[in-house]
């Protein structure tokens, strides 16, 4: 299968105007929201010309962080305000260099970051508001990012910035006095699979009802992806737990498909012309058991420093 074929719309057949170029824009969270799930696809994207951009709605100081995150939980006392709001912002600065780096490795030049703080994040009018005039300004064709009910659908900081990404693509069809850019109409939205249909692990997980139902085979540039991983050295993504990740997630969501891919989940029923039957389907039918297998047991090699040493103590109850 041909990576120009492989690339075609996120696994979609190619229907006619499929070869046009796509300007993708992909909304986290945090930081590293904006690649960790969808890093893989948007690299094909990038590779074949298309535009892609991230946003970041907040600046993520709280997430993971080595300074604020896990230096902070193990002090006797939590610094006076004033010299606290200048750690985190130090820390902000230092995830949006990780994730500049990281973004480049996938070809990406163009990152936002809304800097919202991510204390408690909000639906709120004015952060939809200028999440709609950024999108009227970068014009994309494909939204990527979180499912709305993730987790609890309430206080979970990925729903809650999916909520937000869904109300800014709506207002972004419509005016808004100030912004001299015209409405925009998006032609799919693609919600994050891992996390909002990976394994039931929790009460809200139970409700369940969420499907993948497009899988993008990333196995050729699952190096690239892990070394855009290996960049968020401030949240210790790097090493251990980025392996632990690729093969988790990544490697889960290959299936019986493929080595690594990437799910997602369609905002909208796709229409088609004719029955969509996508280049993977067509060379699956034509392979034998044997060499399907091949084509979903590779596997990366391991790192040096991912060895039987590294691993944690077991815990007892």
């Amino acid at each position: 299968m041909s990576k120009k074929k492989s690339a075609a719309v996120l696994g979609g057949a190619p229907d006619a105007g499929s070869d046009q170029k796509l300007r993708i824009v992909s909304i986290g969270a945090h930081p590293a929201d904006v690649f960790d799930q969808s890093g893989g696809t948007m690299l094909h994207h990038t590779a074949r010309g298309d535009y892609v951009a991230c946003i970041s709605l907040t600046h993520g100081a709280r997430v993971h962080d080595a300074v604020i995150s896990e230096d902070m939980f193990h002090r006797k006392e939590i610094p006076e305000a004033a010299e606290l709001t200048q750690m985190i912002g130090d820390r902000s600065d230092v995830k949006a260099q990780e994730v500049r780096k990281a973004c480049k490795i996938l070809g990406i030049d163009d990152v936002y970051f809304m800097g919202i703080d991510d204390s408690i994040m909000l639906v709120e009018r004015d952060t939809i508001r200028r999440l709609a005039r950024l999108l009227r300004q970068i014009r994309p064709d494909i939204i990527l990012t979180h499912y709305p009910f993730e987790g609890d659908g309430h206080v979970s900081p990925h729903a809650v910035a999916g909520q937000i990404a869904m109300h800014a693509a709506g207002f972004a069809g419509s005016v808004d006095p100030g912004d001299r850019n015209p409405p925009l109409r998006t032609m799919q939205t693609f919600f994050f699979g891992d996390g909002a249909a990976s394994v039931r692990n929790g009460l809200w997980d139970a409700r369940g009802g969420y499907t993948n139902d497009v899988f993008v085979d990333i196995t050729d540039v699952i190096d690239k992806k892990f070394a855009a991983m290996e960049c968020l050295v401030s949240q210790g993504y790097a090493g251990v737990y980025n392996r632990k990740r690729t093969e988790r997630s990544d490697g889960a969501f290959g299936g019986g498909s493929f080595s690594y891919g990437e799910g997602f989940i369609r905002g909208g029923s796709e229409k088609h012309y004719y029955l969509p039957i996508t280049a993977f389907a067509r060379q699956r039918a034509r392979s034998s058991d044997h060499e399907v297998m091949r084509h979903y047991s590779w596997r990366l090699p391991m790192p040096v420093a991912d060895t039987m040493a590294n691993r944690p103590p077991s815990l007892k109850e």
